[in-house]
């Protein structure tokens, strides 16, 4: 009964969240990602970067050797795809052309929430794109190391999803300490996996400019 209660919430707090987000216009973010990509308008094709949120209709076109990870806010839907060919984004999943099936998994409406919070770097440098938190009491700390530890111990070894959530979560709670060390963790713990330097270069960027902007 428990258990069902708890798929129960957690189905809702996905299904609000997805509201909220495509009220925003994005439907899905770009987690990870190697190679080139590039998202194709009709004023040519400009770069895609990790982190980049994507909205119904965007088409990406991946180049030989590229590979990209997806997170549909909607649904936790995670796509992993690689190689040459195209994607069409949409509200739920991606449609392709020319690509090999994807992995897929669905990811804890929890997770999907804090992830998506990410902070985003504009062309300039500027962080934010992420409410901040005033005040962090210990117990909001405590609970995102509680969760953290839980999706650590259940996730792979390689992956890095547990440990966006963390950051986020930190970032947000303007626990800048924690996000320092979380990165440290997570470069000693993963040497020699490509992604991690883009969330290093990513989150090095946004605490500059945390550090020196006013607490709301």
């Amino acid at each position: 009964m428990r258990w069902r209660l708890r798929s129960v919430l957690a189905g809702l707090l996905l299904v609000m969240a997805g509201v909220v987000f495509a009220q925003s216009g994005d439907v899905a973010m770009v987690t990870l990602l190697q190679g080139r990509v590039g998202r194709v308008s009709p004023m040519g094709k400009q770069p895609v970067e990790a982190f980049t949120k994507l909205r119904h209709g965007d088409l990406l076109a991946l180049e030989k050797g590229s590979r990209v990870q997806l997170v549909y806010f909607e649904n936790g839907r995670q796509e992993t795809w690689a190689g040459a060919g195209k994607l069409e984004i949409a509200k739920a999943e991606s449609t392709p052309t020319g690509l090999k099936a994807p992995e897929i998994k669905v990811l804890p409406a929890l997770m999907v929430k804090q992830i998506v919070k990410t902070p985003v770097l504009d062309s300039q440098g500027r962080g934010g794109m992420m409410r901040l938190r005033s005040v962090a009491t210990a117990g909001d700390v405590e609970k995102v190391e509680e969760n953290y530890q839980r999706m650590r111990q259940e996730a792979a070894v390689n992956d890095l999803n547990p440990d966006l959530y963390l950051l986020s979560s930190m970032y947000e709670l303007r626990e800048f300490g924690k996000v320092e060390q979380a990165l440290a963790d997570l470069q000693q713990r993963q040497k020699g996996n490509a992604d991690v330097a883009g969330i290093v270069a990513l989150y090095t960027k946004a605490l500059k400019t945390a550090h020196v902007a006013p607490a709301p």
